[in-house]
């Protein structure tokens, strides 16, 4: 039941056959990459560049003294709480002899431990946005088919070493997780062309398929969850990598070699005028339909980079990605920092924390039902800008609004304020990544999806190596990433930009046809 290149949305239950595959390989194997808190919890259990904490030099002959250490009060002399075995004997800030372990009534933060695994996360994430750009490319040049196989080849790589990943070999996690995370995200852009089969509700089930790529980062949870039950973490990913050949039946069986095409309809003169002075996609007003322009009148790929309008896309999700990214990739030492390096508390919110953001599920969709239902109520707008842009302006705000408010409630060191941070975290990445794509898939034409997303997600990367800068400087004090925090929320204001742009612009666009 392959779809041909010619196919239409008049595919009768097909098209939910196919849909409903879309959204189940985004669930299991989209974004994985964002799930990296919970394995952090399992790497340092095993020890994982364990050998960097601490490094050590001499005393007067009584022992070793410590170096990028920090030590932190445990709750009671009985409890343990110490995630790195060290042993905890005196009051001194110096190690047994010929343990290699801090003594003291202190637990111990690894600062270069942390290091790493913050390292890991950023070049992961960064080499993911790069990685989207490339088969972006390929995806634009050679089609949908080959772009899912060489897809699957870069997971199945990543997962392997993932879970071949061990104390003697502890770079693996390093080219693991990005290429697990390069991997992954084909599997969202390729899906995103299925949105093509409905007539009607296209933006909801783009939000959809977010959702589940959103929710895929509990995978990763699974594999806590079954390492704390006993499973090997190498077991768990073996699992992952041989389930992942369910996506060649999507792209051998059910997919086009090259792509989904949006319906054709008759596209009346006033519409192909203004197509050509704005350069986005046509619609049928009266079949309530997207239309492909004629090739004459659609506008080149590098004009439709070089719009305003995009180019406040890619910075509003550049700058609104850093704030995720440092959020999600040093969830671990700051719920270390909140429960004093309790080891329970800790897994418990990192549980809490991957089962709350399995919510996505229900909260992507929301961004695409909001921009769906604004675009009714702006249907009747003269301009073509007014009825297919602006209707983004409210969502766009709206992601930029949650990115502000977990930008304030991570200043507030309270650890009843963890369940809130959650949820808006997860309401925050569903606006994020849902309206990234939805405004992409609504404003410019399908075949330069791939392209266009490809050059925003990997903007976003470099802008993404941020990161790794505020983890380093929440090291420089005390107060850990305070100043850092601080920052990001005078950051994250000027997301509001984007849509504050959209608006004025389409509203002029309005008054001119309404003038003419």
């Amino acid at each position: 039941m392959v779809l041909s290149d010619s196919s239409n949305g008049d595919i009768g239950w097909k098209k939910w056959l196919i849909a409903g595959w879309a959204f189940m390989e985004c669930l299991f194997f989209g974004g994985l990459l964002y799930g990296w808190g919970s394995i952090v919890f399992v790497l340092k259990d095993e020890g994982i560049y364990a050998d960097l904490c601490p490094r050590t030099g001499n005393t007067s002959g009584s022992g070793n003294i410590t170096h990028d250490v920090t030590f932190v009060p445990v709750k009671s002399q009985n409890e343990t709480g110490n995630n790195t075995g060290y042993i905890v004997n005196s009051t001194d800030a110096t190690l047994s002899p010929g343990s290699g372990a801090p003594a003291g009534g202190k637990d111990v933060i690894c600062k270069p431990q942390d290091s790493n695994y913050a390292l890991c996360f950023t070049i992961g994430s960064a080499l993911f946005c790069l990685g989207c750009a490339v088969l972006g490319h390929v995806n634009y040049k050679y089609g949908t088919r080959v772009t899912r196989i060489l897809s699957f080849l870069t997971f199945v790589a990543g997962t392997l070493m993932m879970a071949f990943i061990s104390k003697e070999h502890p770079w693996l996690m390093f080219p693991g997780l990005s290429l697990m995370g390069i991997g992954g995200l084909p599997i969202l852009v390729t899906n995103t062309q299925v949105s093509n089969l409905f007539s009607t509700g296209s933006s909801t089930f783009v939000g959809l398929l977010c959702g589940g790529f959103d929710m895929s980062s509990a995978v990763l949870l699974m594999v806590k969850l079954a390492y704390e039950g006993g499973f090997s973490r190498q077991y768990m990913f073996l699992l992952i990598c041989g389930a992942h050949l369910l996506v060649l039946v999507s792209t051998f069986f059910f997919l086009p070699r090259e792509f989904i095409p949006r319906p054709k309809v008759k596209v009346i003169e006033r519409e192909v005028a203004e197509n050509e002075e704005v350069g986005i996609k046509l619609i049928d007003k009266s079949a309530n339909v997207e239309v492909n322009p004629p090739r004459a009148t659609r506008p080149s790929l590098r004009s439709c980079m070089l719009k305003p309008m995009f180019v406040s896309h890619v910075l509003w999700l550049s700058i609104l990605q850093v704030r995720f990214y440092y959020f999600v990739g040093s969830i671990n030492q700051y719920l270390n920092r909140l429960f004093d390096e309790d080891k329970d508390e800790v897994s418990k919110f990192t549980n809490m924390c991957f089962t709350i953001m399995m919510g996505g599920l229900i909260t992507s969709p929301m961004a695409g039902i909001v921009y769906d239902l604004v675009k009714k109520l702006c249907k009747d707008g003269k301009s073509q800008p007014y009825r297919e842009v602006l209707p983004a302006a409210l969502p766009l705000a709206v992601g930029s609004l949650l990115a502000v408010l977990l930008s304030v409630l991570v200043l507030i060191p309270s650890t009843g304020l963890l369940y809130l941070i959650f949820v808006v975290m997860t309401l925050f990445r569903s606006f994020l990544y849902s309206m990234a794509a939805a405004f992409l898939s609504a404003v410019f034409p399908s075949e330069y999806f791939g392209m266009l997303y490809g050059v925003m997600i990997v903007c976003g990367g470099v802008v993404g190596f941020l990161q790794f800068a505020f983890f380093k400087w929440s090291e420089m004090y005390a107060e850990g990433p305070l100043h850092a925090n601080i920052f990001q929320l005078v950051l994250v204001t000027i997301s509001f930009i984007h849509p504050l742009f959209l608006w004025i612009t389409c509203s002029r666009e309005e008054k001119k046809f309404k003038v003419n």
